[in-house]
């Protein structure tokens, strides 16, 4: 049976199975979790602070300033994201939903000016994304242009982690300036599996589609980190980090398997009524392997601002700038397409620390969290999908694109410090919008997403 029409539910199942992990595996945004104690309620506005031990993350110049030896970490109590693709089946809009809990920072300081003045150790463990996600979608009884869906039902199961682990020196050879050197174990790991089915009429016939897929990417490097914090009158500092990832070692398996009988409605009752059909059977199995599925790491440059206006007071700005990667392997399950290739991303970050009383901090924050995948492209589509998606020029630049979503996010904290210790606790929010082609196909859908954590925090100073 020769597949002329794509049907809606034939182009989630074909579209889905391609972009899933795309669409869970998130690599392409960098804030989507904020590392740090103080640095979450400041937005990630931290490279001109950095006085704590998520200057391993920040800046490594500034643990020089550190006040104090110290041990703190945070977590995510909960984590929750939802993603809204609009008109997706007929003017019916397809949800995703995905949630977990992790820690996002781990880490302690160590001054060590018995030794050489100046000098002080830090280590961390920074988590940056984490996601965990199991969905079981059923619609029923749906009608789309002339396709009608009698039954449609989806389960999915993902989890995605990116985390950082390593340590760093800061040495303060003035008082107003400190270097900092940093090294970082990173690892991804990344797993998505999935099934669909569906029964549905179409033309006069019937379909019975289904379809399951399995993706396991892995990737292992290490990132140095160079920073340098200048002071200045005025209570201002300047910060500025520079990292590169190495990747030494990464990964992707994918193992499709897509069945669909192509009934007529003589068949059709006969398969209802438990009886042989004869019906013509479309299989497709495949399992391929990459070593080299998303190529290069993106190099960071971050350049901060603190203004201490007071001692309890304090407005800070970063600009953070992720590089380009361009040399992605092509892979064949994602139609010759360069999955995990990257644009060039900047992002913002500005916060506010204020003492409300000595002892109870407001910190509130504000940041972006742009998409690293390109704006999906609208193809100039007004003939039949032989002469637009058919062909390989228009398929390739206009069909099954990835989603592009961008981010503004808001964080607002509030802290209780004592001699000795401090604990702190709030919310992260994030609100997003862009294009998505969730069908595979030509078609463009408009995506809103938004996503938000309850942290908490505890610093003690040893």
């Amino acid at each position: 049976m020769k597949l002329k029409p794509i049907l809606p539910v034939l182009a989630i199942l074909g579209g889905s199975t391609c972009l899933s992990s795309v669409l869970k595996a998130d690599q392409f945004h960098y804030n989507n979790i904020l590392v740090g104690t103080r640095a979450v309620g400041l937005g990630g506005a931290f490279a001109g602070v950095s006085d704590d031990a998520s200057g391993v993350f920040y800046n490594p110049a500034g643990i020089a300033y550190a006040l104090s030896n110290d041990i703190q970490g945070s977590a995510n109590a909960f984590y929750a994201k939802e993603t809204t693709y609009k008109k997706t089946l007929g003017n019916d809009s397809f949800v995703e939903e995905s949630s977990g809990s992790l820690s996002p920072f781990f880490g302690g300081l160590q001054k060590l000016d018995r030794y050489v003045e100046g000098l002080v150790f830090a280590f961390g463990i920074s988590n940056v994304d984490g996601d965990l996600k199991d969905q079981d979608t059923l619609i029923e009884n749906k009608q789309v242009n002339a396709t009608t869906i009698e039954r449609y039902h989806r389960t999915s199961n993902a989890r995605a982690s990116t985390f950082y682990a390593g340590a760093a020196v800061g040495y303060r050879p003035r008082p107003n300036l400190a270097l900092g050197f940093g090294l970082n174990y990173f690892s991804a790991d990344e797993l998505v599996q999935e099934y669909q089915d569906a029964q549905q009429t179409v033309s006069g016939g019937y379909q019975v589609l289904s379809s399951g897929v399995r993706e396991h990417l892995t990737v292992y490097g290490m990132q140095p980190s160079l920073g340098v914090q200048v002071s200045v009158p005025g209570n201002v500092a300047f910060g500025l980090t520079v990292k590169k990832g190495i990747v030494a070692s990464q990964n992707l398996d994918v193992a499709t398997e897509t069945r669909i009988n192509g009934l007529t409605p003589e068949q059709y009752e006969l398969l209802k009524a438990g009886k042989p059909t004869n019906a013509v059977v479309q299989e497709s199995i495949t399992s391929t392997s990459s070593d080299n599925p998303v190529g290069d790491w993106p190099a960071e440059l971050r350049l901060g601002l603190a203004w201490f206006a007071s001692p309890t007071f304090l407005l800070a700005f970063d600009v953070s700038h992720h590089t380009a990667v361009t040399d992605a392997e092509k892979l064949t399950s994602y139609g010759g397409k360069a999955k995990y290739n990257k644009d060039a991303v900047t992002n913002l970050h500005l916060g506010t620390e204020w003492y409300m009383t000595a002892s109870l901090p407001l910190r509130i924050g504000l940041f972006t969290n742009n998409d690293a995948r390109p704006e999906v492209k609208k193809g100039n589509y007004n003939a039949t999908p032989e002469d637009n998606c058919g062909k390989v020029a228009f398929r390739d630049k206009y069909c099954g694109q990835a989603d592009s979503i961008d981010f503004i996010g808001e964080s607002i904290f509030i802290g209780w410090v004592q001699p000795n210790s401090q604990i702190a606790a709030g919310f992260t929010f994030q609100q997003g919008t862009g294009k998505a082609q969730k069908l595979g196909d030509h078609q463009v859908q408009e995506v809103e997403a938004s996503s938000y954590a309850f942290s908490f925090s505890a610093t003690s100073n040893l």
